[in-house]
């Protein structure tokens, strides 16, 4: 008589290991590198600023630097433009509904969206920065 295992073999490629697996718990992998004594003494610094233990402060970019890479790129001049394109809209939909807008009215009106476009870019940037950094 064959047995369970025999006849249902298991499969060769471990599960994914979720969190609470003893795998997640204890990091037991480790990455050496080596740097010259300036390179050590900048990474050094940058974990003493940060508060962290240098190991700490070097898994944390590694893993930050994955994360990124991982996120959709977002271009900063094309969402400059888009800032402007809403400003622009939402001031001409504005003036339109109190009447006939003059060509002096537009030309302000694309001035000002003009002025803004790169600000509120760069406003909305940091604000899904932050966002990123508190998931």
């Amino acid at each position: 008589m064959a047995s369970s295992s025999e006849t249902n073999p298991q499969p060769l490629i471990p599960p994914e290991p979720s969190a609470s697996t003893p795998q997640e718990m204890y990091r037991t992998k480790s990455i050496a590198t080596r740097l010259t004594e300036a390179e050590f003494a900048e990474v050094e610094v940058a974990a003493v600023k940060a508060g962290k233990k240098v190991s700490e402060w070097l898994r944390e970019v590694a893993l930050g630097h994955v994360h990124a890479a991982l996120e959709e790129p977002t271009d900063p001049v094309l969402l400059a433009e888009m800032m402007g394109m809403r400003s622009l809209m939402v001031n001409l939909f504005a003036k339109a509904s109190e009447g006939p807008i003059s060509s002096e009215d537009l030309r302000k009106i694309s001035l000002y969206a003009d002025s803004i476009k790169e600000q509120k870019a760069r406003e909305f940037l940091a604000q899904r920065r932050r966002q990123t950094d508190t998931k």
